[in-house]
């Protein structure tokens, strides 16, 4: 994706995560097809954070793990406010 077009949570952040992720994330509270839920700041940032394995077991367990282009464009997301 151009470095320059909007990232949107529907159009391009909610398809990268599968449909037993939100499952299983769902059981621990996390709320991963809730844009209410994921636009918060830092609930963004917690599951950046477990993206990418910062300090804490990756996401989603036992992978397969997002590729960094893939975390990079959650990270603008998350960086340009969280668009829906």
């Amino acid at each position: 994706m151009p470095e320059d077009k909007p990232v949107s949570f529907a159009a391009d952040i909610r398809p990268l995560f599968r449909d037993i992720d939100v499952e299983h994330m769902r059981d621990l509270g996390v709320l991963l097809d809730d844009y209410a839920y994921i636009s918060e700041r830092a609930n963004a940032d917690n599951v950046l954070a477990a993206l990418k394995g910062d300090g804490q077991t990756q996401m989603p367990p036992h992978g397969p793990y997002w590729s960094v282009e893939q975390i990079a464009l959650f990270s603008r997301w998350v960086d340009a406010g969280c668009p829906p």
